[in-house]
């Protein structure tokens, strides 16, 4: 039996990292995404998929996203869609609730199990209520091929706030084949005891530079429903976010810097690519560091493009000690003064710009 587990969908997101316009065009192509795992699910014979949370990003739904999802699940009426909700989207069902069809069933706050032959999958939504006693609750069959459903991080034996962490060492020995995650958006899996393991999925697509690289979803294979899972990250996101650092250490011209860093970015990265350089290192003062420039041709090769400038100036008093010009008075000033490293180099900056008529 195929099971696709997904999760941290986050439809209806803000996408406050890019444009208006752009940031809209994504909100579009992560709805299609899951949209797309509906019909691979159809096409491939997924008999279940699971959702593990966050399938919204807040409260406030919009209709024509609630019904584009509902429209996916129903186009998939071999399917079933199962949902435990997480710690952004626990309203959506109250809202919308009418308008899904049914092959979508919801995991409640007890431990809920749904079969399919000798593959039982079991899920709970936690809340401060149940958190305390839910793995005592946890009863599994030994013989069945278990897969459990949750949505928290992973943390250790003990945790605060047990309602959005996930023990490991409590869910030892309870014969689980498979722990499905959500919560965490970067795909990343682990051990439970010599049974089990655990897998977080990760989002199905990127909404910011702090969900960078390769997304997809699980998919997993119980076989004729013998003991045991096989498992497969499917890599299955419309776009990547990616981020890579150049140094301009001893560096003579930026601009041959700037027509270096397009060639190399256009030969790593996919047109479609969202990505951010991140420039680092020591320039003097008077090298140009020209960061929209760098943004505009980047932007000219790919979806989206930002560039961040976290170079310093490298200026010591040897440099200016016999300089007798009003540039070499102010930066021995600078120098001398009680300002910080960061700060001092800002000054200087800005006043060597200043005395260049570039301010």
């Amino acid at each position: 039996m195929k099971i696709i587990h997904t999760a941290d969908l986050h439809l209806d997101s803000a996408i406050d990292t890019l444009p208006t316009d752009k940031s809209r065009v994504r909100r579009d192509e992560i709805l299609r995404t899951f949209e797309r795992t509906c019909e691979y699910a159809k096409i491939n014979g997924v008999k279940v998929v699971i959702i593990a949370g966050d399938a919204f990003d807040s409260p406030r739904v919009s209709k024509k996203t609630a019904g584009r999802f509902a429209e996916a699940i129903k186009s998939a009426a071999d399917t079933d869609f199962l949902y435990l909700s997480g710690n952004h989207d626990r309203v959506f069902l109250k809202t919308y609730g009418e308008i899904l069809p049914d092959n979508f069933k919801v995991f409640k706050t007890e431990w809920t199990t749904f079969r399919y032959d000798n593959v039982a999958i079991t899920g709970i939504a936690l809340d401060k209520f149940n958190a305390p006693f839910a793995y005592d609750n946890l009863r599994l069959n030994e013989k069945e091929t278990n897969i459990v459903c949750m949505h928290g991080q992973v943390l250790g034996y003990k945790s605060e706030e047990a309602a959005e962490t996930i023990s490991i060492p409590l869910l030892k020995n309870k014969f689980i084949d498979y722990l499905a995650l959500g919560h965490i958006h970067s795909f990343s899996e682990g051990v439970i005891d010599e049974r089990g393991k655990f897998a977080y999925c990760g989002c199905p697509d990127g909404r910011g530079f702090d969900e960078t690289g390769v997304k997809g979803f699980v998919l997993i294979d119980t076989g004729s429903g013998a003991k045991g899972v096989k498992t497969e990250f499917v890599p299955f996101c419309s776009r990547i976010f990616t981020e890579k650092e150049y140094s301009v250490d001893g560096e003579k011209s930026f601009y041959a810097l700037r027509n270096r860093i397009v060639e190399e970015m256009r030969a790593t990265f996919a047109p479609e690519s969202i990505v951010k350089v991140i420039l680092t290192g020591g320039h003097d003062a008077d090298f140009i560091v020209d960061k929209e420039d760098l943004a505009l041709r980047l932007n000219e090769n790919f979806f989206f493009a930002k560039v961040y400038d976290k170079t310093a100036v490298k200026v010591s008093e040897k440099d200016y000690a016999f300089d007798k010009s009003v540039r070499g008075e102010f930066v021995r000033k600078v120098l001398s003064s009680d300002l910080g490293e960061e700060e001092k180099n800002a000054v200087i900056l800005t006043g060597l710009n200043a005395l260049k008529g570039e301010l």
